[in-house]
């Protein structure tokens, strides 16, 4: 099985390639009619190689390319027109052989550098910080929404993701349907849940794990300490106990000391709170090239719960205080 996290190597490339002399590797003649490759920099050989043994092991498991991130999309096209490459470790390669494989390199990663600075890749990079930006007044309209339904909301962030020593374990779809499991049950299980912000992200230090930001009726629940702990057992629950939690309500001291307290029960008049509750989700769209790195493409990083047609609130129209 092909470990993604390893794709996360390839995004430093582009910065190291730029301050290499050229030719970037070449063949080292052994002995007669043998050589090996080798990086002319020593300083960039380990990273680039294991990038190079990264890409043969991709295309061992994916027979097409398919990555969220624009760079670790180019760079694997780019190198899967090399031939041989598998063969970069052998030390005692033709020397023809080793020629024409160093040659290829070179010229693939030559041309992964021309496109990568070109007009077209920094428009998919552009368009990355986009989405972002829309996701960012979707979010808005969709928390604003919810307050013209309710006077007022109980917001309760929790982060989820899993104990160290299950971490071997984890694959992206393990990981999803989790999360997806996770989420249809509390929808069963409290009716007074309004909505849910859930956003995906990858750290090498704690791997895949998720922000939720869960919003109940707060005429319903009011309790948001007890209620987040009980939510976060439940994750732990139905992963065996192999999940982990932490429960963001415990920091509401600290956050109301900064000035940033969005959590806990949000009135529909308090604009203040409000605001902060949005420059909190705003974090939820903030972009993570990590994630996009290690994700296939077209595999979602952020979400929230779908919203039934919702009828107009009835009674005389509020205005904020």
């Amino acid at each position: 099985m092909f470990n993604s996290a390893r794709l996360l190597d390839i995004l430093s490339i582009p910065d190291l390639l730029q301050n290499t002399a050229r030719p970037i590797v070449r063949a080292v003649d052994l002995v007669s009619g043998k050589s090996r490759i080798t990086c002319i920099d020593r300083r960039l050989s380990t990273k680039l190689f294991n990038v190079l043994d990264t890409v043969c092991d991709y295309f061992y498991c994916h027979e097409e390319v398919s990555s969220a991130h624009p760079t670790v999309a180019l760079f694997l096209t780019h190198m899967r027109e090399v031939y041989g490459l598998h063969l970069i470790h052998e030390r005692y390669l033709d020397s023809d052989v080793a020629d024409e494989l160093a040659r290829d390199i070179n010229n693939a990663l030559y041309a992964f550098l021309r496109e990568f600075k070109s007009k077209a890749h920094r428009k998919c990079l552009k368009n990355l910080e986009r989405v972002q930006n829309r996701n960012q007044r979707s979010i808005a309209t969709y928390v604003n929404s919810l307050f013209d339904q309710h006077a007022k909301l109980l917001v309760i962030r929790l982060d989820i993701g899993y104990r160290e020593d299950y971490y071997d374990q984890l694959t992206l779809d393990l990981v999803t349907n989790d999360r997806n499991s996770y989420l249809r049950r509390i929808q069963n299980k409290y009716p007074a849940l309004v909505g849910y912000i859930w956003k995906l992200e990858y750290g090498v230090d704690r791997r895949f794990h998720a922000h939720i930001t869960f919003i109940f009726n707060g005429a319903v629940h009011q309790q948001d300490i007890s209620l987040g702990r009980t939510l976060g057992d439940l994750w732990e629950d139905m992963t065996d106990n192999n999940g982990s939690y932490y429960n963001c309500q415990i920091r509401r001291e600290e956050y109301q000391r900064w000035g940033s307290d969005g959590i806990g029960m949000v009135h529909y008049s308090d604009t203040a709170k409000r605001q902060n509750l949005l420059n909190a989700l705003s974090y939820q769209t903030k972009l993570d090239t990590q994630i996009l790195a290690v994700l296939p493409a077209g595999r979602r990083t952020f979400g929230r719960m779908a919203r039934s047609s919702i009828q107009p609130r009835l009674g005389r129209p509020r205005g904020l205080l």
